[in-house]
């Protein structure tokens, strides 16, 4: 309903004025980066950091900030656009405040990775409709801001999470100052969000805890498992190392779609025990197939998107400099890779590489380089 008509009208706006006063409280790597990403696609926006003193030294000296200030009031009072870039625990403790002090007309948002949990009390705080839910799908494995980037958020999904209250100028005005900043904007009920959050995000950091306690548990030979761990092992755990304090909110706001996720991997892995018992592969074999029918639907599930990209699949040979020699046809062309994946390499003989355009137009004009420097084009 409202979500999709401020998605059509999202995709038909443009930024009449970019922000110029701009708050972030807490200048950490999503912070600190957005601060980044904003001074290099808007030079002339003024940004105050709201953190400790270290860290706003810090941010100043990495220019992410213009200027840094401890009182949350003097910051707020001034800015057209605060964002609360803290834990999930300290951003609703901000709400009240934030909401005290500064404009009616100044536009607020979060980035915490739960969202009902904010959204609902934000409607009570801001009566005025000018908060905006957000979430940047973006991180890194290393924190602070000293890990900040300006690029964190290119080709990245942001979910903006807007409700009834919110003008719908205000996001369409919002929406489209992410995607200048180089985010994929994806418009979300709250709910929903939370509930995609917990099977996508949530549910697998679980996992990837539960597989390494399991893998680690294993009598005295534990070291000799994770010794021959592969590939395949380290990608699934790869998150496994994420710090455990981020967490603890995460699954605490979010517990009731977590456990609703955690019930289905829990009956999902309990019908794989019993075709086991029952040595029954056909079975085992038919959840296998399902798996890759649903995992290979994932690059064109991307209706979500307001300006989904387009994708072309190239098989490398397994030879020093085949890459560069690709992306160099392509930028002769002044052709822009937004995205780049390594999907699966067999070593010694090929790889196969996913890239990303901006549109299907970009993407023949790649194709057409790249089948006239003779590589193998997927299909």
């Amino acid at each position: 309903g409202a979500s999709n008509q401020v998605s059509r009208m999202a995709d038909r706006g443009s930024i009449r004025d970019s922000f110029k006063a701009i708050t972030i409280i807490g200048v950490g790597l999503i912070g600190g980066s957005l601060g980044l990403a904003i001074k290099q696609r808007f030079p002339t926006a003024r940004i105050c950091g709201v953190d400790r003193t270290t860290v706003l030294r810090a941010a100043r000296k990495k220019g992410a900030i213009d200027a840094g200030e401890t009182s949350i009031a003097r910051a707020v009072q001034s800015a057209d656009l605060i964002i609360l870039a803290t834990p999930l625990a300290v951003i609703q403790k901000l709400l009240p405040r934030v909401a005290k002090h500064c404009s009616p007309q100044s536009v607020v948002t979060d980035v915490g990775s739960v969202k009902l949990s904010i959204v609902r009390p934000a409607t009570r705080h801001f009566p005025h409709g000018n908060f905006i839910g957000g979430h940047p799908m973006a991180g890194a494995e290393l924190t602070g801001i000293e890990a900040a980037h300006p690029l964190l958020f290119e080709n990245a999904a942001y979910v903006l999470t807007p409700t009834k209250a919110n003008p719908a100028a205000i996001v369409r005005r919002f929406a489209a100052f992410l995607e200048r900043l180089g985010a994929r904007v994806v418009l979300l009920d709250p709910k929903m969000h939370d509930e995609i959050a917990s099977a996508v995000s949530h549910l697998p950091q679980l996992t990837a805890v539960a597989l390494m306690n399991v893998v680690g548990g294993r009598r005295a030979g534990s070291r000799r498992h994770l010794q021959l761990a592969a590939g395949g092992f380290r990608d699934l755990t790869r998150i496994a190392s994420s710090r455990p304090d981020i967490w603890k909110d995460i699954l605490s706001l979010n517990r009731k779609e977590i456990q609703r996720s955690v019930q289905l991997l829990i009956r999902e892995l309990e019908l794989y025990l019993q075709y086991l018992q029952k040595n029954s592969s056909p079975e085992l074999i038919s959840r296998f197939r399902r798996a890759r029918q649903i995992r290979n639907r994932i690059p064109k599930t991307m209706k979500g998107f307001l300006h989904p990209l387009a994708e072309v699949y190239v098989f490398l040979k397994d030879q020093p400099g085949m890459l560069a020699r690709m992306t160099a046809a392509l930028a002769q062309a002044n052709i822009n890779i937004k995205d780049l994946e390594l999907m699966k390499v067999r070593e010694g003989s090929s790889g196969t590489f996913r890239l990303a355009f901006e549109s299907r137009e970009v993407a023949v004009q790649a194709l057409k380089v790249l089948r006239r420097k003779g590589f193998e084009i997927g299909r």
